[in-house]
């Protein structure tokens, strides 16, 4: 079996009863450190676009949370090679809604005054049908959902610190970490209330496939 690109391991954990072994691939040797060790797991640095197994070796593939940095062409192709014809393939990836329950003007600010300011880094979609059919793979079956949270103010600023536009603001020097973190408790103030908590909405979506003869 083969566990492909896990969320801080928690792919790799949720595996652990169910495959006799489970090889687990991230472009980040940090992430791969805070993933749980058991027997039968193994970790390798390696990216999507060429993963270090022989053809056909694996009877499952999953991918947490990553895909839409692969390219995915390429991505697609070496999964086919890994996977056994009939061998599954799993991708799944929970995102933020950029809304809070009961409190539409949340959605109104984030959209246009948070994410102006820092915009998103470019990235490719989440999932290409037509890429994975071309690739070998059978016609592929999603699914969504979406679900509360409940954050205070101070966790839902860590969480948006978190994310991918403000990681690339603070690495181009246009902020700090700080002086975002200030800027983000100031603003939150109007939306969750001082010892409250909000119920902040996220989606996960899960598509899944099998890799033909």
């Amino acid at each position: 079996m083969v566990l492909y690109r896990q969320q801080g391991g928690l792919s790799t954990w949720a595996l652990r009863d169910r495959a006799h072994r489970v090889v687990a691939f991230d472009v980040s040797p940090a992430m791969l450190a805070e993933a749980p060790r058991f027997p039968g797991a193994h970790y390798l640095v390696a990216a999507a676009e060429r993963i270090p197994l022989r053809d056909a070796a694996a009877d499952l593939a999953t991918v947490g949370a990553a895909f839409h940095w692969f390219d995915q062409p390429a991505a697609f192709a070496e999964l086919a090679r890994v996977l056994r014809p009939g061998g599954q393939l799993a991708v799944y990836s929970d995102f933020f809604l950029s809304r809070i329950e009961d409190i539409p003007d949340f959605a109104t600010w984030f959209q246009q005054t948070y994410l102006p300011g820092y915009p998103n880094p470019r990235r490719h979609g989440h999932f290409d049908p037509g890429a994975a059919v071309a690739a070998g793979f059978a016609e592929v079956t999603s699914e969504q959902a979406e679900f509360p949270v409940p954050l205070t103010r101070r966790q839902l600023a860590d969480f948006l610190l978190s994310q991918s536009n403000a990681g690339a603001a603070i690495g181009s020097g246009a902020t700090t970490e700080a002086r975002l973190a200030e800027e983000l408790a100031h603003e939150l103030a109007q939306f969750v209330p001082d010892g409250g908590t909000a119920r902040v909405l996220y989606g996960i979506r899960t598509w899944t496939t099998t890799r033909l003869s």
